[in-house]
């Protein structure tokens, strides 16, 4: 990732930096190697929680119906409060992407409390009973097909 950002995590299968922090928004930037879950299925309440694919391909689950998704380099999803969703790479091959919390309910510090091994609450609950929002709620753009 090039040194950017303040680092919050770097091992053998993945990477993690924050690119920008404040009340309305924290970007951050992180790669994970092939096969690695990055998040569990959950929800927000009071944000909206987005992804930007910059290489290789992340698997989604989104909304009540658990709905599969595949979203290669150039896509983007966009899952606002309410709709359930968890994400890892499922390829054979790395990858890269920006995340977007907007405004930021606390991400930022929860991924600081990751690093300094601090528990810190922040804006992410379980999936409710009733599932939450349909996938329909989300904005989904695939991007363009991996290469072979």
């Amino acid at each position: 990732m090039g040194g950017e950002g303040e680092r919050i995590l770097r091992d053998g299968t993945r990477e993690i930096s924050i690119l920008v922090a404040c009340g309305q928004v924290t970007v951050t930037c992180a790669r994970y190697a092939a096969g690695q879950q990055v998040a569990g299925p959950h929800v927000h309440r009071d944000h909206t929680d987005a992804f930007y694919v910059l290489e290789g391909d992340l698997t989604f689950q989104i909304g009540r119906e658990g709905e599969t998704i595949v979203v290669s380099a150039g896509g983007f999803v966009a899952a606002p409060p309410g709709v359930a969703h968890s994400v890892r790479n499922a390829g054979t091959r790395p990858a890269r992407w920006l995340t977007i919390h907007a405004p930021d309910g606390g991400f930022a510090d929860f991924m600081r409390g990751l690093r300094d091994e601090v528990a810190i609450d922040w804006d992410i609950a379980p999936v409710p009973s009733d599932g939450g929002l349909p996938a329909a709620h989300a904005t989904v753009r695939t991007g363009r097909q991996s290469p072979a």
